[in-house]
């Protein structure tokens, strides 16, 4: 293989893990597409492995780390808020915003619509007719809906009926995952999903809690509880005590990530997790810093860029 074969599969390599790691973040549970992803990532470094003892590369290790070095690398975090304006549907919510096989999909009521481009379209669904995007949720290989005792699971462009055993009544917002396995936690009834049955599980130092206060800043799991004051962080079966610097009077379900970076929005305080810090953030505006009011609960992505909707209130970051 020659050189430009082998610079042709790092790049590859590097873009896929990035591609991952957002596909893991930006939608819920989807660490599943995202461990998937990094697989064929692997694959792609096995190659290019093979392909450096092919050519005899290796003798010339000095060289090659010198190339792949990336450690002066700064990734660039988002700093810019301009208005959005969309097509077809103007006036919407983002957390009535789901997505399906790559695409997003706008539901609230009977009102459904999906994203091409920037316009909205008006779609149907079969099944289930009348729903919000927001009792959407995943396990990574099927879509479904649950709100209280009514369940669906997506099956090309119909909803049909669902059962689940060991816990048959909840809500999709009480949902959440470790990135292993998906969890029920409202107050203290505590479940981990085992195939279509819901068991009990039992936590150590933290037994009562929301599943829609826990986030991750991509290698940890988090609980934080701005009533209480609480924080904590999560080893195996165990939550431990959790201390912030910087900014610490915070929700869970405020905290968001572009992929790489995580911040923490609520209503007109925004920071960003640096160092294990919480530092002040500041949007740039029309060319200015400006305040910009709106909550990490708002905020969803379509794969390629981050938006805020909220009403009649639409943002784009780059």
């Amino acid at each position: 293989m020659d050189k430009q074969t082998l610079s042709n599969y790092g790049w590859l390599t590097i873009v896929t893990l990035i591609l991952a790691v957002m596909l893991a973040l930006a939608t819920p549970f989807g660490t599943y597409v995202g461990d998937a992803v990094v697989s064929v990532a692997n694959g792609f470094v096995g190659a290019s492995n093979e392909a450096i003892d092919e050519d005899n590369i290796s003798t010339n290790q000095g060289k090659w780390e010198e190339k792949l070095d990336f450690s002066t690398f700064q990734p660039k975090q988002l700093t810019t808020v301009s208005v959005m304006t969309w097509k077809g549907l103007t006036s919407f919510s983002g957390f009535n915003i789901w997505t399906h096989n790559g695409k997003c999909y706008y539901s609230e009521d009977t009102n459904h619509y999906v994203l091409n481009n920037d316009t909205w379209e008006p779609t149907t669904w079969n099944g289930l007719t009348d729903f919000d995007g927001q009792c959407i949720w995943t396990d990574g290989a099927n879509t479904y809906y649950s709100y209280g005792t009514t369940h669906y699971v997506l099956n090309g462009n119909t909803w049909t009926t669902k059962t689940w055993t060991g816990l048959t009544s909840f809500y999709s917002n009480s949902l959440w995952t470790d990135g292993k396995n998906i969890y029920y936690s409202n107050s203290s009834d505590q479940y981990v999903l085992n195939g279509n049955t819901w068991v009990v599980k039992n936590w150590s130092g933290l037994t009562d809690f929301y599943g829609h206060n826990t986030w991750t800043d991509g290698t940890h799991y988090y609980y934080s509880n701005w009533y209480d004051g609480k924080h904590y962080v999560l080893n195996g079966d165990i939550w431990s005590e959790k201390v912030w610097n910087g900014y610490t009077n915070f929700y869970g379900k405020d905290v968001w990530t572009d992929g790489e970076f995580t911040y923490l929005s609520s209503a007109s305080h925004h920071f960003v997790l640096e160092n294990g810090i919480w530092a002040q953030k500041e949007w740039t505006a029309d060319g200015i810093l400006s305040p910009v009011v709106f909550s990490g609960s708002n905020l969803w992505t379509d794969g390629k860029h981050y938006y805020v909707s909220l009403a009649e209130k639409q943002y784009k970051f780059s």
